[in-house]
């Protein structure tokens, strides 16, 4: 982490010294005083609900070595902290961030997409500390905070940095790029997300694509060759290129695809001019084309393939990522994390082909920031639902319930297609409905709060 003096984040932020001397020192950061550590530098982030010049006198009682804060009134009149005042604390924060990034020599991974950033994320920092000392993203701390917080984690030992990095509109990407500085830059995919704010797929894909313009001539660019926007964005780039695809020519290539009872695939990576054997136990084919982006990235890296097969078999994926649980002899697919329509086809796929001795629920919740396609999106959703192998659809919500309405229209029974009001009231369905050996698939937005269901259900009594 960050270990440094008061005159250095001067220096970084160009603010003014309050009190305190110049050569105190600080190690570490936080914007939260409740789990701010001594001899922390704390920052008094403002937002709409909060603001942390609230929480001065905290920490001052825990220690902290210093204090950045644009709103000196109320101060405490003795201070034992050095005080920096600045005019925007977040825009501090993440000056340091670019100031300290400047310092360090680790290999800094970029990693974007409309879907399995995260996972790309988890599975690039198993692959590349099976070699290198490594700093990932802590959870999905992806964006204009969290990314500035993971950067001030680097010390000089680190050797690699794997950063996520999200967005919602245009210009945060480059923003966040500009904190990092990738050597590596990897976009998962590009799909309808974030509509409300970006209106069409192109300014979705100019958006994603920030990341590949930030990159050096000496940076690496890992493309999607099945994505088509992907590919394109790549085409004008004087970076070095490394294409991943399964069914396009490309420089990584999955080959030889077979899917695993438990619902993992094993496959050939074909890369380059040589070949090795994947077993990936993920649930769900997409995650064969993270494993892709992941190998690519750690060959950009120096990583040998054996140590690559071994990254993947160690990693851990984060919850609510088609997490499977054992529930009453009954699979409960837990993929509520996120969704948009390219996601959530992909989930109903999987769902579909997954081999189960019962019936198969596909349990969904809204998508969200879709904008003028939020109709459309959840009805073609229910057309596909109608001509998959889904024995029951339940939906939550209102927009999720056009989903149950289009299958019934498209021929789904009515009491097969259920659009009901309430996380309680899907939960008391599902425990009177379901039976040992059906699979269940729960998915939505993040606002659509599925994994509740799942609560609901399990922790229910009579179970």
């Amino acid at each position: 982490m960050i270990e440094s003096t008061a005159q250095e984040c001067l220096k970084a932020l160009h603010g003014d010294l309050l009190s305190g001397q110049g050569n105190r020192t600080f190690h570490g950061v936080s914007i939260d005083s409740r789990t701010l550590r001594e001899g922390q530098l704390f920052f008094c982030i403002q937002g709409p609900h909060f603001d942390g010049h609230r929480f001065i006198s905290q920490a001052i009682e825990k220690n902290a070595a210093g204090i950045i804060l644009s709103n000196k009134e109320n101060l405490p009149a003795s201070l034992k902290p050095f005080v920096i005042r600045v005019d925007d604390t977040l825009s501090a924060l993440q000056d340091l961030a670019r100031y300290h990034r400047s310092r360090m020599p680790a290999r800094v991974v970029g990693v974007t997409g409309t879907n399995g950033k995260s996972t790309t994320k988890e599975m690039i920092a198993s692959i590349a500390e099976t070699t290198y000392k490594t700093l990932k993203t802590r959870g999905n701390l992806n964006n204009h905070i969290g990314l500035p917080l993971n950067v001030l984690e680097l010390d000089a030992s680190h050797e690699v940095a794997v950063l996520e990095m999200g967005m919602s509109a245009a210009g945060e990407i480059k923003q966040l790029a500009d904190i990092a500085k990738p050597d590596i830059g990897v976009i998962t995919n590009i799909s309808e997300g974030h509509l409300v704010q970006l209106k069409t797929l192109k300014n979705v894909q100019a958006a994603k694509g920030e990341l590949f313009e930030a990159l050096t001539n000496d940076g690496t660019a890992i493309v999607n060759a099945d994505d088509p926007l992907v590919l394109e964005l790549s085409r004008s780039l004087r970076t070095r290129k490394i294409s991943f695809a399964i069914n396009h020519p490309a420089d990584v290539k999955a080959e030889n695809i077979k899917a695993r009872s438990n619902g993992g695939h094993d496959f050939t990576v074909s890369l380059f001019d040589q070949s090795f054997p994947v077993a990936l136990p993920f649930l769900g084919f997409c995650n064969i084309y993270n494993a892709l982006a992941a190998v690519a990235t750690g060959y950009s890296l120096g990583i040998p393939t054996t140590a690559m097969t071994q990254g993947l078999l160690n990693c851990k994926l984060l919850s609510q990522r088609y997490e499977i649980l054992q529930h009453n002899s009954m699979t409960l697919i837990n993929d509520a994390y996120n969704a948009n329509p390219q996601s959530m086809k992909e989930a109903l796929t999987t769902l579909s082909q997954y081999k189960s001795s019962g019936r198969r629920f596909l349990v969904i919740g809204d998508m969200l920031e879709l904008g003028d396609l939020s109709q459309s999106a959840h009805k073609d959703l229910g057309h596909e639902v109608a001509r998959q192998s889904i024995d029951v659809l339940v939906t939550v919500g209102e927009l999720a319930a056009l989903a149950a309405e289009e299958a019934r229209s498209e021929g789904m029974a009515t009491d097969c297609a259920l659009a009901l009001g309430s996380h309680e009231e899907a939960s008391a369905y599902l425990k009177e409905t379901t039976r040992p050996g059906d699979c269940l698939l729960f998915k939505g937005s993040r606002g659509a709060g599925m994994e509740k269901v799942i609560q609901k259900l399990v922790n229910s009594e009579g179970n």
